[in-house]
C-alpha cells in the first residue's frame, strides 16, 4: 500500500475509533466495582490517594500503575463518571490504530479495524472505569510490533529503536497494570520468540540489550510490590472461587457473547437454565465464531507451519494455564477480564478466519455478515439493554436523599463508598436521630441497636447481607418491597 493510501485508511480508523468511543461510553451510575477507583481519583495529592488505596486493601491495591494513571487523568477531567470513563479512549484508539495498520494488507487491516470497533468485550470495557481498557490497549500495541517485526525480518535493526521503545514501555505498563497482568505479560514475549527468526531476535537482543535489562528490572520491582500487598493482606473479594464455568465464561466473554445472553446479575443469581430464552442468537453466534475460529486457525497453519503454530500455541498456552491453575488451587475466581491481554490473539484468529471466509464466495461472506451482525447486536445490547445495566447506585442514592427532608431512617445495606460518591450523608455510629446508616454484613445485635427504618435500600444480599440479618429483619417485620432497580430493592415499612 503506498503512503497516501496508508494514511487516508488510518485517518478513517481514527474517527471510527472515536465514533465508537463515543457510542460505547455513557454516564450511567458507577458501580461496585468502579467505585474504589472514583474515590482513591478524588484526593488531591498522590500521597492522601495512596492513604485511600490502602485503607481500601482489596485488588485495587494491585493495579498501581493504573492507579497512578487514573488520579493523574482524574485531575485534568475531573472525577464525574464520564470523565473517569472517557479517560479509557486513550488506551483504546492508539492501540486498534496500531494493531489494525500493522496487519499485512488492505483487506486485513479493514478486517481487523472491523473487528476491533465491533467487539463487544471493548464495548463493555470502554464503559468502565477500571484497567481493562488500560490493558486491551497496551496488548495491541505490543502485539502490533511483534506483527511488524514478523513482516519486516531485515529492515535495519537500527531504525527499529522507536518500535522497541513503545513495545518495552508497553510491556511495563502491562505489567504494572494489574498482579495477573504481570504473568500475562510474559505471553508476547514468548510469543515474539516463537514467531521471530532467530537471527531477528539476537539482533533485537544485542542491539537494545539496556532497554530488556531495564523491562526486566522494572518488572521485578513491580513483582515485589505485589509480593507485599499479597503479605500485607490485599485480595479480590472472595465472592465465588473457579471452576469449568468460569473458564467457559473467559471465551463466552472475549469472543463477545456476552450482549446477546442473560444479564450479569441473573448469571449470578441463576443457574445454567438463565440462558434458556437465548439459546438461538447465542447458538447461531457459536456456530459462526466456531467456524470462523476453524478457519482462522487451518489459515495461520498454513502461514507459520506446523511446527510454529504449536509453538505459538504454547506461548500462549503456558501463562494462561498458569494462572487457571493457581485460581483453582487457591480459590479465587477469573472472569474473561482478567485475561484482557488474550484478546490480540482472539481478534487475529478471528481476522484471519474471516479473511479466509471472505475468500470462500457467497456461502463465506454470508458467514461474515453474520459474524459482524451477531457482534453489533451484542455490543448494542450491552449499551441499551435493560437486562445489561450496571448496580444502579445513582437511582439508588436519589431514593436516599429524597428521605432526608422527611426526617425518615435509611438502612443502606450497600457499598457505603456508593452513598458517599453520590453526596448522600451516612450517619455517625452512636447517635439515634434519624438518617441513612450504612450496614455490611451486619449481624442481628447490630442491627437491635440501629433505630428502625422507615427505608431499607438493600443491594446484593451474597456480599452485603452474608448472615441474613437484614432479610430476617424485614420479613420478621412485615416489610414491603417498594420497587426495584438494577441490583438493588427498596424496602419499606407501613401501607
Amino acid at each position: 500500500m503506498n503512503p497516501p493510501d496508508f494514511r487516508r485508511l488510518g485517518w478513517l480508523f481514527l474517527a471510527g475509533a472515536l465514533l465508537t468511543c463515543l457510542l460505547a461510553i455513557n454516564s450511567h451510575s458507577l458501580w461496585i466495582d468502579e467505585f474504589s477507583i472514583a474515590i482513591v481519583a478524588q484526593p488531591p495529592t498522590l500521597t492522601a490517594a495512596w492513604h485511600k488505596l490502602f485503607a481500601i486493601h482489596g485488588s485495587d491495591l494491585q493495579m498501581p500503575l493504573y492507579i497512578l494513571w487514573i488520579w493523574a487523568g482524574a485531575k485534568i477531567t475531573g472525577t464525574s463518571v464520564l470523565a473517569l470513563r472517557g479517560l479509557n479512549a486513550l488506551w483504546f484508539v492508539p492501540g486498534m490504530l496500531a494493531f489494525a495498520l500493522a496487519l499485512p494488507d488492505r483487506s486485513a487491516r479493514i478486517m481487523g479495524f472491523l473487528l476491533a470497533v465491533s467487539s463487544p468485550f471493548l464495548w463493555y470495557y470502554l464503559n468502565e472505569a477500571r484497567p481493562y481498557a488500560m490493558q486491551a490497549g497496551t496488548s495491541l500495541v505490543v502485539f502490533a510490533v511483534i506483527l511488524h517485526w514478523r513482516q519486516h525480518p531485515d529492515s535495519p535493526i537500527r531504525l527499529e529503536w522507536q518500535r522497541v521503545l513503545v513495545f518495552a514501555t508497553a510491556l511495563v505498563l502491562l505489567g504494572g497494570s494489574s498482579l495477573l497482568c504481570l504473568i500475562l505479560a510474559a505471553m508476547p514475549l514468548l510469543t515474539a520468540a516463537a514467531l521471530l527468526p532467530r537471527p531477528r531476535l539476537l539482533a533485537l537482543g544485542r542491539v537494545f540489550w539496556p532497554v530488556w535489562l531495564t523491562v526486566l528490572g522494572l518488572w521485578l520491582l513491580t513483582g515485589i510490590y505485589y509480593l507485599w500487598t499479597l503479605h500485607s493482606g490485599a485480595r479480590a473479594t472472595a465472592v465465588a472461587g473457579t471452576n469449568w464455568k468460569n473458564i467457559v465464561f473467559v471465551a463466552y466473554e472475549l469472543c463477545g457473547f456476552t450482549g446477546l445472553g442473560p444479564g450479569r446479575l441473573e448469571m449470578r443469581e441463576g443457574a445454567l437454565g438463565v440462558f434458556r430464552p437465548y439459546w438461538a442468537p447465542l447458538g447461531l453466534f457459536a456456530v459462526t465464531v466456531g467456524s470462523l475460529g476453524w478457519l482462522g486457525g487451518r489459515e495461520l497453519w498454513r502461514r507459520l507451519g506446523g511446527r510454529q503454530f504449536l509453538a505459538v500455541a504454547l506461548a500462549v498456552a503456558l501463562p494462561v494455564g498458569f494462572i487457571l491453575a493457581a485460581a483453582l488451587a487457591l480459590h479465587f475466581r477469573v472472569l474473561g477480564r482478567h485475561f484482557t491481554p488474550l484478546l490480540p490473539v482472539v481478534l487475529l484468529v478471528l481476522c484471519s478466519g474471516l479473511l479466509a471466509a471472505w475468500r470462500r464466495g457467497r456461502a463465506g461472506r454470508l458467514l461474515v455478515v453474520i459474524f459482524f451482525a451477531g457482534c453489533l447486536a451484542s455490543a448494542a445490547s450491552l449499551r441499551l439493554a435493560s437486562r445489561h445495566e450496571k448496580d444502579n447506585y445513582q437511582a439508588a442514592a436519589a431514593i436516599a436523599l429524597k428521605t432526608l427532608p422527611l426526617g425518615q431512617t435509611v438502612w443502606w445495606n450497600a457499598l457505603a463508598d456508593g452513598a458517599g460518591y453520590y453526596d448522600v450523608p451516612l450517619a455517625t455510629p452512636g447517635l439515634t436521630r434519624p438518617g441513612v446508616w450504612a450496614l455490611v454484613n451486619p449481624d442481628h445485635d447490630s442491627l437491635a441497636a440501629l433505630p428502625p427504618p422507615d427505608l431499607v435500600i438493600a443491594s446484593r444480599q451474597d456480599v452485603y447481607d452474608a448472615q441474613g440479618a437484614v432479610a430476617e429483619f424485614l420479613a420478621r417485620n412485615h416489610y414491603r418491597r417498594q420497587t426495584s432497580l438494577t441490583g438493588f430493592t427498596i424496602w419499606t415499612r407501613g401501607p
